[in-house]
């Protein structure tokens, strides 16, 4: 098979998890390094490179950071205590599974709003905390999704060198 081809072929095998960097807590990224490290290998490391695929994996590992700091770091920019991020957590999972793949966004809101209630906070105090979360995750998805376009854009760079 032409070296064109695999690009073209691993190339679009991309787009699922191009489109899953818009969903918070699925798999994207590890999707998009793995296809990359099977395009690796089926190119005998001879156009990606090691060294390509631990940028590539570097930019996995910044994805992380966001996911696990966006939503918690707008809660507590919002005033939300640590127990209410844990109600966020839960809230958005249930979210999650009741409205995939976006209800993790209203369920994490309902959740850290139930926490900061629970907390006997004022209704203004914990719709603040709620929504400093909401605002959180909704950057940590948008960040995450620059940074997988980022990742395909490299990978097509690496890959068709």
């Amino acid at each position: 098979m032409s070296h064109i081809a695999l690009v073209i072929i691993f190339g679009l095998l991309l787009l699922p998890g191009l489109l899953m960097a818009f969903v918070p807590m699925l798999p994207a990224f590890w999707y998009l390094l793995a296809v990359s490290a099977v395009f690796g290998i089926a190119d005998g490391f001879t156009h990606l490179t090691l060294q390509n695929l631990g940028t590539l994996a570097a930019v996995l590992l910044l994805s992380i950071a966001v996911d696990w700091s966006a939503g918690l770091l707008g809660a507590k920019f919002g005033g939300a205590a640590w127990k209410s991020l844990f109600f966020g957590l839960v809230g958005g999972l249930f979210g999650l599974v009741l409205l995939p793949p976006v209800g993790i966004f209203p369920g994490m809101f309902v959740g850290v709003l139930v926490g900061e209630m629970v907390r006997q906070k004022k209704g203004s105090e914990a719709f603040k905390a709620a929504t400093g979360a909401l605002i959180g995750s909704l950057v940590g998805s948008a960040i995450n999704s620059a940074l997988a376009i980022t990742f395909v854009i490299l990978f097509l760079f690496f890959a068709a060198a």
